[in-house]
């Protein structure tokens, strides 16, 4: 009996200079079948070319029957986004998976060797296998106060390590002068180029009229939450704009729990920490900051949570952080300004026409 194809899928392992291909098909019995694979230069020329071996492969597979087709490759820093990119362009289903999950899926197929022609034709497999979401692209104003609130973080990392050389040095039996002399010439010139990058953040912001009508009530009307954690939220998730619910948003971020079980056994629960680390990082500074007001909007909440741990500080805090997030989120996404007089009000809507999540927030 003869097996149709049911489904296709392309899966590409991208390196800094080059990338693999692998193009497969789905027969109605299950199987799994490899049509093509090559090599191709990271470059706009060598996308071009891929392009272009692409639609070749999917006519002649795909005939006159539109059969799910998706584009598949696991992130790996900066060197995918040329190419989705230029696939995104032009008008091709790319799809971006993270690279634990495609690991984890080579080996549940018995995939255990790692070469780079072997990883494409894994994920080809997995893209013939799985529906997955389709990859948008950040919008040109967010990703530019991106770049730079990540360009001002790693400055402020550099900085930190030098404070804590200059530390070190400080109380060193055989310190040397001009060794920490030059290391506070740095941590001046960090001083510096950190001052300018926030200037260039907060020009970036101001000049995106949309952004700043939508986040400044929010950081006006939610005491001890400053512009920088806010707007690293919106700029790392791109504004909430592929994110659907608060549970999406928390695993995102990396506060999804997660349980360990089995029999009359049993393991204290802890949040994953899979998720974006730059969101988790700025809200720890900021659940930090609001438990120092006795009148904050968290106050009573982080006491409740701290009187059932009252051995483990960073559970509390922890909990102010997952629920700061989805505050801002629900605020965000309902263009409402936070009230901790009567929770939360919305400003365009009546209190009856407030979203659910905005309604969960308030009476948790």
């Amino acid at each position: 009996m003869k097996h149709g194809i049911i489904r296709l899928g392309c899966g590409l392992d991208i390196s800094k200079d080059k990338f693999h291909t692998c193009f497969g098909v789905m027969l109605s019995d299950g199987t799994f079948v490899i049509k093509g694979t090559k090599s191709f230069n990271n470059t706009p020329s060598g996308i071009s070319a891929f392009i272009e071996w692409l639609n070749k492969h999917h006519k002649k597979y795909s005939k006159a029957e539109d059969l799910p087709f998706q584009i598949v490759m696991e992130t790996t820093g900066v060197y995918h986004e040329l190419i989705c990119s230029h696939l995104h362009n032009a008008s091709m289903p790319v799809c971006l998976e993270v690279a634990s999950r495609v690991k984890k899926y080579l080996q549940s197929v018995g995939q255990y060797s790692k070469t780079d022609k072997e990883d494409a034709r894994g994920i080809c497999r997995m893209a013939c296998e799985r529906k997955m979401k389709r990859w948008q692209p950040f919008s040109s104003k967010i990703i530019k106060i991106r770049t730079a609130l990540r360009h001002r973080k790693s400055l402020i990392e550099t900085r930190n390590g030098l404070t804590n050389r200059l530390h070190a040095m400080s109380h060193s039996v055989n310190g040397n002068k001009e060794v920490v002399a030059s290391i506070k010439r740095m941590i001046k010139l960090l001083d510096k180029e950190i001052k300018k990058a926030e200037e260039l953040v907060n020009l970036l912001y101001e000049a995106d009229t949309e952004l700043s009508q939508r986040l400044n009530p929010i950081i006006e009307s939610i005491k001890g939450l400053g512009r920088i954690t806010a707007l690293t939220i919106v700029a790392e998730t791109n504004g909430f704009e592929q994110i659907r619910n608060a549970k999406q948003l928390t695993s995102y971020a990396g506060y999804d729990i997660i349980e360990n079980q089995s029999g009359t056994s049993s393991r204290p629960t802890r949040i994953s920490k899979r998720g974006n680390a730059r969101i988790r990082s700025e809200l720890y500074m900021c659940a930090l900051t609001m438990g120092r007001y006795k009148d904050g909007p968290f106050t009573d909440f982080f006491t409740r949570i701290r009187k059932r741990n009252p051995r483990i500080y960073k559970v509390a805090n922890v909990a102010v952080q997952r629920k700061l997030l989805i505050l801002i989120y629900t605020l965000f996404k309902s263009s409402a300004r936070y009230d901790p007089n009567h929770n939360a009000t919305c400003t365009n809507k009546s209190s009856s026409e407030q979203s659910p999540e905005l309604h969960e927030i308030a009476v948790a």
